[in-house]
């Protein structure tokens, strides 16, 4: 349940450990903007879970379009997350995450018990009908 209606559930659900190497590529290298093939090398991942990451999370990179010919498009972390600590961006990840878990498993839950109730409501009709 990625997008829906043009809005992303679960961004930073199972995706935490995703975004922080991200982060940590963004904070080793000397450039500020870096392509995503860069980030991959850097961070050992494929390009298009790179790719993925960083345009389901705005919250931290921001997409910058490309100058020049080639009009390649670059990211960059954003401005208030650059100015910010270390250990406060991984408990501002870390938070985030937890909410989507949260949300997460509460919809499970609650279909769960929507499927629960349907059931015993269609076994008292049944027996309604049948005695």
């Amino acid at each position: 349940m990625s997008v829906f209606l043009g809005f992303s559930f679960f961004r930073f659900h199972r995706r935490r450990t995703k975004i922080l190497a991200i982060y940590e590529s963004f904070l080793t290298s000397s450039k500020r903007r870096l392509h995503p093939l860069e980030i991959g090398r850097q961070s050992g991942m494929h390009t298009l879970d790179v790719m993925k990451v960083l345009s389901s999370t705005p919250e931290i990179f921001l997409r910058v379009p490309g100058s020049g010919s080639k009009g390649i498009d670059l990211y960059a972390l954003r401005p208030s997350i650059v100015v910010q600590n270390s250990d406060e961006v991984l408990a501002y990840v870390n938070r985030l995450a937890r909410r989507d878990r949260i949300l997460y498993y509460s919809l499970i839950v609650l279909v769960l018990a929507v499927i629960v109730v349907a059931g015993l409501r269609s076994i008292a009709f049944v027996r309604f009908w049948f005695e």
